[in-house]
């Protein structure tokens, strides 16, 4: 069983199951706890150790042992030759969402306490490993966000009671920065200088930047089914260059721009240029 001096182990696992890095930690709990010179845990085709991940495969034979039960060294010698060298070992196999994991302990004069505790912590592994995964799934989603505001350049702000402004993510922070940090009390839609604007709405908002670019000439390009010219033209038409100006920023003649834009609309099915600037800002153009 877990005793209270063990419960160095139990939180160490906790944080395992929620830091992003965090089976080092766990290792090094266990070891000092079972007083193991050496530490291994397999776990969805990566090994760690107590230093952080390390290059060594799963011994095959450790696979065909049962999960859940704590093996002794004289057991591993017997189904695992080899494995455990002239030191004492102990091993445990868990199940968990990605599979089976095996944690190795090898080098010391193992007592029965140790095996003890060892199986007493498998609902806790199991556990940590089932929240390993979740939170894994979390930062995905949460980095797939982030890179959707950063396309999309918005940002989510909080006020405090004086209207004091703070920033909820990155992107926030760098327009805040961009704003030289001015909030405000308003209600609603406010500009506040450098290209930025911001929607408060009670104690929340959102940022954005009001100058942010289009996505490149190759992506519009994909996107719209146009050749690479037809799509640079593109792309400064929808900032709102004229005709005239976009063959310059280009370097283009005034008739090679018109061909260009003829082609766009021919294969875009638009109708000009007020109809090219909805379409390459009110879909999902802007995202990239």
């Amino acid at each position: 069983m877990v005793t209270p001096q063990d419960s160095a182990v139990l939180l160490a696992i906790a944080r395992a199951g929620v830091a992003e890095d965090g089976w080092p930690g766990m290792l090094q709990a266990v070891q000092t706890a079972t007083r193991a010179h050496d530490m291994r845990f397999w776990l969805a085709g990566a090994c760690w150790d107590a230093q952080g991940v390390a290059d060594q495969p799963l011994p095959p034979a450790l696979a065909g042992l049962r999960l859940r039960r704590v093996y002794t060294g004289a057991e591993l010698a017997e189904r695992v030759p080899g494995l455990c060298g002239d030191g004492d070992a102990r091993a445990l196999g868990l199940s968990g969402p990605q599979g089976a994991a095996w944690l190795l302990l090898t080098g010391a004069a193992f007592q029965a306490r140790d095996s003890a505790l060892l199986s007493s912590l498998v609902p806790h592994l199991e556990q940590a490993m089932e929240m390993a995964v979740q939170m894994q799934a979390l930062r995905r989603e949460a980095a797939q966000m982030q890179a959707l505001a950063r396309r999309m350049g918005v940002g989510a702000v909080r006020f405090g009671p004086r209207g004091e402004i703070a920033a909820a993510d990155p992107v926030a922070r760098a327009l805040l920065a961009r704003a030289g940090g001015q909030g405000g009390m308003a209600q609603g839609v406010v500009a506040l200088g450098n290209g930025v604007e911001m929607l408060r709405e009670g104690d929340t908002g959102y940022l954005r930047a009001t100058d942010q670019p289009l996505p490149t000439p190759e992506v519009l390009a994909r996107h719209l089914g146009l050749a690479l010219p037809e799509a640079r033209l593109a792309r400064a038409l929808g900032h709102g260059a004229s005709l005239r100006e976009a063959a310059a920023i280009l370097g283009l003649t005034l008739e090679t721009a018109r061909h260009y834009s003829k082609q766009i609309y021919a294969k875009t099915g638009l109708r000009g240029q007020p109809d090219l600037i909805r379409r390459l800002w009110t879909g999902v153009i802007p995202l990239g």
